[in-house]
């Protein structure tokens, strides 16, 4: 039992990350020791490789926007550790978090009685999530991220009333598979007997996307990113046109975003027409213009352009330098890069070489990261430096009135910058 929530959590964060699984039963058998307390609850499942947490923060915010009472389960966090779980905008707090824990670790010699061995990290937070949302009786629908895959993910055992998926792409290779199609295969491992599949089109693994709804016999919506029309992505706003909606504007920055609110805008109206949530045109616009979601592509600072962005795989950091083609013009861009070491770095660092006038290679304070001096090696840029104190740069960014500064690679590392800054400027 702990007394205060830095040690619960320090605990939590102790936790083994990854155990062997060749089925669900086991996340099936601990949430059974508690009552099974996901069930009874009305769920959107979110997964894909990148753009998870935007399109969640965008349904969200929307069903927000129509007055409905939202939770939602994240991973990772960039604010605090709290951001996991939250009921419509609130995160859970200390207080609750640290009952939450008791409640669970008080409980372990359930486990032991029945043979199940004690949760690993993911395990222990997601039956966290369904306990906290059994609890809130006014709770109209819970919103729940795939925290890695899909298949054998603790979060799969719910049905949910649609599935969504977002891009799909390479990441967690050595969990989820080295080539596309097996990634796809794992990914699509949400998707349930007759429940809608909302995801883009990705004529990569369209194939395999089209068995498994048909295997499942789930009514599949699709959208062709050409579809879109008319992206402008500024360093205010993005917008866009879709379908009948025209000139829709979303808070979050890039050209992705428009992506990722089209998937939210078909998952709310897959809610409205098959489900009967009424939603309107003034919630659904308001919803996607207010959507904020930290460190991703976020502006920190308007004069100098200081950007924060948690790209942590080659998808993402291709769609980071799409939109920095697009914003830099004639200015000098700086990008400063930190991972962690099981990425897959070299592409990732040779995407950055193409934009960047200066790279530079740094390091987080989590165990992950990867050394400044590793990351360095990979870069053939001209123009190519390590430094490992990350808030000399930083207050280097803000000094340098005439340049774009890009701080990036990890979620990890964007976390860090986002709480110093908080602490800095509260």
């Amino acid at each position: 039992m702990f007394n205060n929530i830095t040690d619960l959590i320090s605990w939590i964060e102790s936790q083994k990350r990854m155990v062997p699984k060749i089925s669900l039963d086991r996340m099936r058998r601990i949430c059974e020791l508690f009552g099974n307390p996901q069930a009874g609850l009305k769920y959107i499942h979110v997964g894909g490789t990148n753009g998870k947490g935007s399109t969640v923060s965008f349904i969200k915010t929307v069903l927000l926007e129509a007055g409905y009472n939202i939770g939602t389960f994240i991973s990772p966090y960039v604010d605090v550790f709290n951001e996991r779980i939250a009921f419509n905008n609130q995160y859970i707090s200390d207080d609750e978090l640290l009952e939450l824990g008791n409640y669970i670790i008080g409980k372990y010699y359930l486990f032991d009685d029945n043979d199940i061995s004690r949760p690993s990290f993911f395990e222990f937070i997601t039956l966290m999530a369904f306990i906290y949302f059994s609890r809130q009786s006014q709770i109209d629908l819970v919103i729940l991220e795939v925290g890695l895959g899909g298949l054998l993910d603790a979060t799969n055992i719910i049905i949910p009333l649609v599935t969504v998926i977002t891009s799909i792409s390479y990441d967690h290779e050595k969990v989820l598979g080295t080539s596309l199609q097996e990634i796809a295969r794992n990914k699509l491992g949400i998707v349930k007997s007759g429940v809608p599949l909302v995801t883009l089109k990705n004529e990569d693994v369209f194939d395999i996307v089209r068995t498994a709804v048909t295997e499942k016999q789930s009514p599949l919506v699709l959208i062709d990113p050409k579809d879109i029309k008319n992206i402008k992505a500024t360093l205010d706003y993005t917008s866009f046109d879709y379908q009948d909606y025209h000139n829709l504007e979303v808070g979050l920055l890039g050209f992705h975003q428009a992506e990722n609110a089209v998937l939210a805008l078909r998952t709310i109206r897959v809610l409205s027409d098959i489900y009967g949530y009424r939603i309107n045109t003034a919630a659904l616009r308001r919803g996607l213009r207010l959507t904020k979601w930290p460190g991703r592509l976020q502006l920190i600072s308007q004069n100098p352009v200081i950007l924060l962005d948690g790209a942590h795989n080659p998808g993402g950091i291709v769609r980071l330098v799409e939109f920095l083609q697009s914003i830099k013009g004639g200015k000098y861009l700086r990008v400063v890069f930190a991972v962690s070491a099981d990425k897959d770095k070299p592409e990732m660092i040779q995407t950055l070489d193409e934009v960047a006038d200066e790279i530079i290679f740094t390091r987080f304070g989590y165990k992950r990261s990867d050394t400044a001096e590793n990351l360095i090696q990979l870069s053939h840029h001209y123009n190519k430096r390590l430094e490992n104190d990350w808030q000399t740069l930083l207050t280097m960014a803000f000094a340098d009135k005439t340049s774009i500064s890009v701080f990036c690679g990890s979620l990890y590392f964007v976390s860090e910058i986002y709480n110093y800054l908080k602490k800095m400027h509260p």
